[in-house]
């Protein structure tokens, strides 16, 4: 009793619980099913105790003094066609779950994918994504097969191990204590061994983890490791990860063995038990022979209900530790939802910039991504509509990170971040003032489909002509025109096919589409020569109005066109020439 109170003052068990309701919260929404599954268990759990009563009479008929083949034929074809109807019951039981299942891991993968979305942008950036990807495909998986093999069978096994029991015990209550011999031990051993069962599955879905992750990035960067002549360091790196991988999982498997073997040793020792028992019955007198036969079905079917109750165990463990992986991400902080009534404040800010630009003021803003990494230093900055901003500074002084403030990715611990327009109230930018941003990012954004279905992302309405104007204004419709298939040409992953500079003129093409008063673009020009950058950036603030155009740049061109050059050293902004 001592261990179990230190296992709950661990908070181990608690844990299990509020896994295991959470795993159910998704399985209330399908209580018919899940009723219709138990019932046809039930019902098949009950057509194996009905055979073994059955199985008595038969073998009563057979070795009786007067054999009528009649009845033995009857007997026979009813013990085959309890066997048949109970094979079919099981089949669909079978359909019954799969479907259930798959409908509950497209939901449990929805929301969590939907969460992933929805997370703040600073904690996501704990997790790998390799191993957030481990979690909603592999952990959701497993998770969502734990609703019919958890609580539904843990009924049905209820039921077959109490009726088998009862009968034996009607029979002969001797036979009953003796095919119950192994419980009190499997009960101690399971218990002493859950902590262990569940760390090995934690260190084996986190290896699992590991090696999705590391999969993905060399994916990722085939480019990179092809050209640095990198083959051979990768696939022996991915041996090592392979290694850690194989190693957990021999680790788990060896001690699944133990503890399997040493079960079988204790289900195959209550097993001889009970048939010595039913032989010195049978020799006693006590018994016949028809007699026997049932009860060593039943004390088979006994053993079996327990050890699959047993069994459960180490499912449950599976599941509860896939769950808390999951929970870990769901339980991250989530960006604040837009109230209405700063829904519509952004609405009007929207109409107001729409073809004017907005104008756009910090006020001493500081952020630090840890309390030692100071990265903006109480930054001033204005940029008003029509204007083209530079910011200028060297790899690592926090041009992308202020990007991330005025973008709502990211919180300043001190300052203000303010949009203005003739008209309307101040709005402090956060997350909520997205819709008024159009952002192309330093990395690549290229996502899957024709180059057509790309640009409608941010706007799935734009017809065939609105799509040639935001291309020729990104520079980008020559050479899209020279295509095949033109606009619905297939762009591969990550824009493959096309190069970098095509890749972003595409980029600004699909962010001009949003029609939004402020455009950021980070380093969105770099792989371009300096006479398109220069065609580019004047399309950019002669054919859309005021829009007020912010980007970052390391590039002499950019800084001549710009109306304002804020220059960022050790996390401090200065106005004036680069």
């Amino acid at each position: 009793m001592k261990k179990i109170w230190d296992k709950l003052r661990e908070g181990y068990l608690q844990e299990m619980c509020q896994e295991l309701g959470w795993i159910y919260r998704y399985a209330r929404r399908y209580r018919g099913q899940i009723a219709l599954y138990i019932a046809l268990g039930l019902l098949v759990a009950g057509l194996g105790l009905g055979g073994s009563l059955l199985s008595r009479t038969l073998t009563t008929a057979v070795v009786g003094a007067h054999r009528a083949w009649g009845e033995v034929a009857a007997l026979a074809a009813g013990y085959v066609l309890l066997g048949l109807v109970a094979l079919g019951l099981s089949a669909l039981n079978s359909r019954i779950s799969t479907k259930v299942n798959l409908k509950i891991q497209n939901e449990m993968q929805a929301d969590v994918f939907r969460r992933f979305l929805q997370a703040d942008w600073s904690a996501l950036q704990a997790f790998h994504s390799g191993d957030l990807l481990s979690r909603v495909t592999g952990d959701v998986g497993t998770v969502a097969g734990s609703v019919f093999g958890l609580l539904p069978s843990l009924v049905i096994r209820l039921f077959q191990f109490s009726a088998c029991l009862i009968l034996i015990l009607w029979y002969d209550p001797v036979m009953a204590l003796l095919a119950l011999l192994s419980a009190p031990v499997t009960l101690l051993f399971s218990r002493a061994l859950m902590g262990r069962m569940r760390e090995h599955q934690k260190r084996v879905r986190g290896a699992n983890a590991q090696l999705m992750a590391f999969h993905e990035e060399a994916l990722q960067n085939m480019q990179a490791i092809k050209a640095f002549d990198l083959t051979g360091r990768f696939t022996a790196r991915e041996g090592e990860e392979q290694a850690r991988w194989r190693e957990a999982s021999l680790d788990f498997n060896r001690f699944s063995i133990l503890t399997s073997s040493l079960m079988s040793l204790m289900g195959q020792a209550v097993s001889y038990t009970c048939l010595a028992w039913g032989v010195y019955r049978l020799w006693t007198g006590y018994i016949d022979l028809a007699l026997m036969v049932m009860f060593l079905q039943l004390a088979g079917q006994l053993s079996a209900g327990f050890s699959a109750l047993v069994g459960l165990v180490p499912g449950a463990i599976s599941a509860t530790v896939a769950a808390r992986r999951i929970l870990a991400v769901l339980d991250l902080p989530r960006e604040p939802e837009v109230a209405p009534t700063l829904a519509r404040r952004v609405e009007r800010m929207a109409a107001a910039g729409r073809g004017k630009g907005l104008t756009l003021r910090l006020d001493r803003v500081s952020f630090r991504y840890a309390p030692d990494r100071p990265v903006l230093e109480e930054v001033s900055l204005l940029a008003r509509p029509g204007e083209l901003v530079a910011l200028a500074g060297a790899s690592g002084e926090g041009k992308t990170t202020l990007l991330r403030v005025l973008l709502g990715l990211i919180r300043p611990q001190g300052g203000t971040a303010i949009l203005q327009a003739p008209g309307e109230e101040d709005l402090p930018v956060s997350a909520c003032t997205r819709p008024l941003f159009a952002y192309v990012p330093q990395e690549k954004a290229a996502f899957s489909g024709t180059i057509a279905e790309s640009l409608r992302l941010l706007r799935p309405d734009a017809d065939d002509q609105m799509l040639e104007e935001a291309l020729r204004t990104a520079c980008a419709y020559e050479f899209v025109s020279r295509l095949p298939q033109g606009i619905h040409t297939p762009l591969g992953e990550q824009g493959a096919g096309l190069s970098e500079g095509q890749n972003q003129r595409l980029s600004i093409a699909r962010a001009l589409l949003r029609d939004a008063p402020v455009l950021l673009l980070d380093e969105a020009t770099s792989a371009l020569d300096a006479e398109t950058e220069a065609r580019v950036l004047r399309n950019l603030l002669t054919g859309q109005g005021g829009r007020t155009c912010i980007v970052t740049s390391h590039r002499p061109t950019v800084f001549a066109m710009a109306d304002r050059v804020y220059q960022i050293r050790e996390g401090r902004v200065e106005e004036g020439p680069c």
